[in-house]
C-alpha cells in the first residue's frame, strides 16, 4: 500500500513537473492561411501548434525573420520551434520533426497559361517567383530548372504583385496561399491556378538540440487533435468563401 502511495505520489510530482507553465519561441512566417503572425488568428498550423503548447500549459512568442535566417537560427539553437516546414531530403537532418500538421499541394499560378506539369513550365516559362528560402526554390533546383528561371522573392504579397504586373510568368507556391493573397489584392482578375505537382508534408519542427519529453508531449497533443477532428475543422473556417 505504501508502495502504491509512493507511484502515485512520484507521478503527481512528475506530471506537475512537466506541466509547469513555459514560453517558448516559434519562428513563423506571414504566410495566410497556413501561419499569421497573431496568436489569436495565426492561421491553419498555427493555430493548432498554439493549441497543443495550450494544453500543456505553455506560451508561444511568435516571432519572424527572414525565413533562411529562421531556419538557420533553429537549426543552431536549443528548444526553439519552427512552423509551417516542409519536410525535404534536404532538411531532414537538421531539425526535430515533432509532428506532422497538414499536406500542403503546390501548383504553378499565371494569369494567361495554365501550367500543369515542371516539364510545361521549364519550356514556356522564363520567370518562375517563388518565395525566398522557400521549399519552393529548392524544389524548382532539384527539378533542374535554370537558375535564369527562377526568381526569389521576399514571401508575401508582394510576389502577388509581381505576377500581376507581369514582371515574372508564374508563381510556384503552396495554392492555398496563392489564392489567399490573390484574392485579397485583385479578386476581380481571375487567376489561373494548374494542376498540384507536388504534395509536402508540412510539420512543426524544432532544434535539434531540443528536450526530447517537451518533443513527445507536443507531438502527442497535436495527435490528439488531430484524432479530435480539430485541425480538419480549422482549415475548413480559413479555407471557406469568406
Amino acid at each position: 500500500m505504501r508502495f502504491m502511495l509512493a507511484l502515485l505520489l512520484l507521478f503527481k510530482i512528475l506530471q506537475s513537473h512537466s506541466l509547469q507553465a513555459a514560453t517558448y519561441t516559434v519562428y513563423s512566417i506571414d504566410a495566410p492561411p497556413l501561419t499569421m503572425l497573431d496568436t489569436k488568428q495565426a492561421g491553419i498550423v498555427g493555430d493548432v501548434v498554439i493549441e497543443a503548447f495550450t494544453r500543456l500549459g505553455h506560451q508561444v512568442l511568435l516571432q519572424e525573420v527572414p525565413w533562411k535566417r529562421a531556419q538557420r537560427i533553429t537549426r543552431e539553437g536549443k528548444n526553439i520551434f519552427i512552423m509551417p516546414l516542409a519536410l525535404l531530403p534536404s532538411r531532414e537532418e537538421h531539425f526535430t520533426w515533432v509532428a506532422y500538421i497538414m499536406d500542403l499541394e503546390r501548383s504553378f499560378a499565371t494569369t494567361k497559361l495554365r501550367i500543369n506539369d515542371y516539364q510545361q513550365a521549364k519550356k514556356t516559362l522564363n520567370k518562375v517567383g517563388v518565395g525566398l528560402g522557400s521549399a519552393q526554390a529548392q524544389i524548382l533546383k532539384n527539378k533542374n530548372f535554370l537558375d535564369s528561371q527562377i526568381v526569389e522573392l521576399k514571401i508575401g504579397p508582394s510576389t502577388a504583385k509581381m505576377l500581376q504586373l507581369g514582371r515574372i510568368d508564374a508563381w510556384f507556391n503552396g495554392t492555398p496561399e496563392s489564392i489567399w493573397y490573390w484574392n485579397q489584392q485583385f479578386p476581380e482578375q481571375p487567376l489561373i491556378i494548374g494542376d498540384p505537382v507536388v504534395t509536402n508534408l508540412l510539420f512543426l519542427a524544432a532544434s535539434k538540440n531540443t528536450d526530447v519529453k517537451l518533443v513527445q508531449q507536443i507531438a502527442i497533443q497535436i495527435q490528439l487533435l488531430h484524432d479530435e477532428g480539430f485541425v480538419e475543422k480549422t482549415k475548413q473556417r480559413y479555407l471557406a468563401p469568406q
